[in-house]
């Protein structure tokens, strides 16, 4: 009977007309579709489960902390937080998988809480790219890296991406991008520009698929390059390499926490400080006792600079033995200064207005990306069931300075990097520390 049956549904199916046959695809096109948004209502129902959940558990490291969104109900009013997800799931049959993040991440962003967001998935369009990475200067928004065959546009300023602006570029995805301030949305969404789902919702791709980027050189007439989309593990050519410039210090060892140098021509003691971690080559306590014994204490030392700008946080207590130390010296008081910028953020933030009202040191450089008066912290993660997208909630508020109720923690001398000093190799905020009094 096997034979017979097999046959028989063979010439059953062979016999279909053609548009029986569109038929069938549409229904199965129609129940891809269906089966697809019930993947998509599960998520978005395991996502306010997870951000919303209350309680509490005890680490006897950390204390007390909230095992679930502390401060749900403040930082995402019921009164829209449930229309925006009704509205979601109403769109659900409208929209892309692409769309569909980049709306749970304007309801995740519109907490104001930096440290909240949904990982852009590694997929759903997202690994797709404008071939450049920018990076936004005092002076503007340039391009810092690009794919070889864009190599000749590095260091040029950029001027419009299709239509918008910077600023109307800036604007236009502010909304998606969870923030405290307009330092941490101007350092984080030059990345976010490039992306194909951004810039797809931006309406900047061009029917054939391209992207129209204006660039300038200071002094020079603007010119367009009409870009593709590239996979995001396409090798780019770095800044340095692009216009055979020697990294300056500042910038040539940001991959290690923390590393140290005595400056003899200006006697400083400079310690470049890029996580609140510890390394497990050298805790920072073998550290500090390395900075004491070889810089501070067998030199001459007019100042002592601490470098956070570009550190993004971890443990606050790491730098203790450091702040200890130099505590201790009453010489060194008054020449104390800590170099801030918009990548100084979370616990490295805290460390800088501890140390502002502890020791009474100088901040230099340019305001930080988080603000001082108090944030949310401790990350939990919540991987959605279908989508596996990772999104990321604080679990506990962290009071700050209260005397310093401001988005930023402003330095006490300024001293913006533009674009200009990356390319000629200068340090302005170094150079500030040393032209001080």
């Amino acid at each position: 009977m096997r034979g017979p049956l097999c046959l028989a549904l063979y010439l059953t199916l062979a016999s279909t007309l053609p548009g029986q046959e569109a038929g069938l695809e549409a229904r199965s096109s129609e129940g891809a579709r269906s089966s697809q948004e019930a993947r998509w209502r599960e998520d978005i129902d395991a996502f306010v489960r997870g951000v919303s959940a209350e309680g509490t558990t005890v680490d006897l490291e950390r204390g007390i902390s909230s095992r679930g969104r502390k401060d749900f109900g403040k930082l995402y009013p019921r009164e829209k937080f449930d229309p925006a997800i009704a509205s979601l799931k109403q769109s659900l049959p409208t929209l892309s998988d692409a769309e569909i993040v980049v709306r749970l991440m304007q309801i995740v962003a519109s907490a104001g809480v930096a440290h909240n967001g949904i990982d852009w998935p590694k997929g759903m369009g997202f690994e797709q790219r404008i071939p450049f990475t920018f990076g936004w200067f005092a002076d503007g928004l340039a391009v810092t890296a690009a794919t070889r065959p864009f190599a000749k546009t590095i260091g040029l300023r950029v001027l419009r991406i299709g239509s918008m602006t910077p600023p109307e570029l800036l604007e236009g995805v502010s909304p998606f991008i969870s923030h405290e301030n307009q330092v941490w949305l101007r350092l984080n969404a030059p990345v976010f520009i490039t992306l194909h789902p951004v810039l797809e919702h931006l309406g900047l791709i061009e029917p054939d698929g391209l992207v129209s980027v204006t660039l300038a050189r200071p002094g020079s007439e603007p010119m367009v390059v009409r870009v593709p989309l590239v996979d995001s593990k396409e090798p780019k050519i770095g800044f340095w390499e692009a216009l055979h410039i020697s990294k300056p210090p500042y910038v040539s060892q940001l991959r290690k926490n923390y590393w140290h140098q005595y400056l003899e021509d200006s006697q400083t003691a400079y310690i470049q400080y890029n996580a609140c971690a510890n390394d497990r080559a050298l805790s920072f306590a073998d550290f500090t006792r390395d900075v004491v014994a070889e810089d501070i204490d067998r030199h001459p030392v007019k100042r002592v600079v601490v470098d956070l700008r570009w550190n993004g946080g971890g443990d606050s207590r790491v730098i203790s033995p450091l702040k200890k130390a130099l505590a201790s010296r009453p010489n060194l008081a008054g020449h104390i200064y800590v170099l801030i910028g918009p990548n100084t953020f979370s616990s490295a933030l805290y460390d800088a207005v501890e140390w502002k009202r502890d020791l009474r040191v100088t901040l230099v450089g340019e305001p930080t990306g988080g603000k001082p008066s108090g944030s949310y912290g401790e990350v939990n993660k919540l991987t959605l069931p279908n989508s596996r997208l990772v999104v990321r909630y604080t679990s506990k508020y962290f009071g700050g300075s209260t005397d310093m109720d401001a988005p930023s923690l402003m330095p006490d001398i300024a001293a913006p990097l533009a674009l200009g000093d990356l390319m000629a190799g200068r340090d302005p905020a170094l150079s500030a520390v040393l032209e001080a009094k």
